[in-house]
């Protein structure tokens, strides 16, 4: 089923994007002030209670079931997080000083799922993979550019980075599983280079580090895991009908 006879929109509602804006910047905020946290609480929650409530009508029920699945997703997610992180906290005993870092790391787990989900239930697998492949890769290019300190010499050096995202989102299209395969090895790749996994070693100096793991490897890892279930897209519409799989029939 294609997703504009779905009756989905091709961008997500207004009530969504706002709370999408809030969730970013309460997390942001939150390293001035942590009550700002509540800002990301608030925009995460809130429009899915007063859609519930009946409060909040800015969806069909063909929308209001796509975004029940993703709320199911995020679930799966957040509760395969959280199961895994009590069996090692069990199995080795281990001390955490700081559980703050690991609870916030849930909850960017569950939020980045649902977001992921959303958008691949209105864009499919391979739009949204390449939009957030294209978005890290100029993430990550203009963190080197300004990191450089006008050397541009390190810079270019610490651009070549960025070259991996791209030439994966330009190659998605036409090799999706073949790219999904390598983006889930370079997710492990970074994850071990950036030596992120100490955030589970109880070391306080590095809970931040959970934040990069979600909103870093996360998309690498959500987009290699979307791309392997993907077909061969060539055009516009193919990427419709691909969006259309995502979407309830």
């Amino acid at each position: 089923m294609i997703l504009r006879n779905a009756g989905i929109p091709r961008q997500p509602t207004r009530a969504t994007i706002v709370a999408t804006v809030g969730v970013l910047a309460g997390f942001f905020l939150a390293a001035v002030d942590w009550a700002f946290l509540a800002i990301a609480a608030v925009s995460m929650f809130a429009p899915g209670i007063l859609r519930e409530l009946g409060w909040l009508r800015d969806k069909d029920e063909a929308q209001l079931e796509a975004a029940r699945r993703a709320g199911y997703h995020a679930y799966l997610a957040g509760g395969l997080f959280v199961f895994l992180l009590y069996v090692w906290l069990r199995a080795s005993e281990a001390t955490v000083a700081f559980p703050s870092g690991l609870l916030e790391g849930a909850l960017a787990v569950m939020w980045f799922t649902w977001f992921c989900s959303s958008l691949y239930g209105y864009w499919g697998r391979v739009r949204t993979s390449v939009t957030m492949l294209n978005g890290i890769g100029g993430a990550w290019l203009g963190f080197c550019l300004l990191s450089g300190e006008g050397n541009l010499g390190a810079s270019l050096m610490q651009s070549l980075l960025c070259v991996p995202f791209f030439l994966a989102a330009l190659l998605a299209p036409r090799w999706p599983r073949v790219v999904g395969v390598l983006l889930l090895g370079a997710s492990v790749f970074f994850f071990r280079l950036f030596g992120l996994a100490a955030v589970f070693a109880g070391d306080p100096t590095r809970m931040g580090r959970m934040t990069v793991i979600v909103l870093f490897i996360g998309p690498l890892f959500a987009a290699g895991v979307a791309l392997l279930g993907a077909r061969r897209l060539g055009t516009d519409e193919d990427d419709e009908n691909e969006a259309g799989d995502t979407a309830p029939a």
